[in-house]
């Protein structure tokens, strides 16, 4: 690809960060009815990739304003290459049922911080 960088020379340039190679999967609404249909079985399989330390993160896209959700959606898992990522991707009861359209990159994580609390006395958890 003309007007690309390399992956190798992107790990090269990325010194000393950590490159961990992880998948994105941005989801987009075909019916908001639809998608409250399957919220619950899309919130039990991501519970299930998270049990099994393939989910990253998942979470709702909100509007501009922060006060709504117009049905999308976006999580970031594990995977050994990106047809993995879109078998699992495919296999969410959102994309198999047809509520929602996805789309899967590849992103390496370089930078950034995760501040974990875990409160032994009370049922409580924070992460800054």
């Amino acid at each position: 690809m003309e007007d690309c960088i390399k992956l190798s020379e992107v790990l090269r340039l990325s010194g000393n960060a950590l490159k961990l190679q992880l998948y994105i999967v941005t989801s987009t609404a075909t019916h908001l009815e639809s998608v409250k249909q399957n919220i619950v079985a899309h919130r039990a399989y991501l519970k299930t990739l998270e049990d099994k330390n393939i989910l990253f993160g998942a979470g709702p896209l909100l509007t501009d304003d922060g006060q709504y959700c117009a049905g999308n959606g976006l999580w970031i898992c594990r995977a050994q290459s990106v047809e993995e990522a879109v078998a699992i991707a495919q296999a969410d009861p959102m994309h198999s049922s047809g509520a929602r359209t996805y789309t899967v990159c590849s992103w390496l994580l370089n930078f950034g911080r995760l501040t974990i609390q875990i409160a032994l006395s009370e049922p409580q958890r924070a992460l800054t």
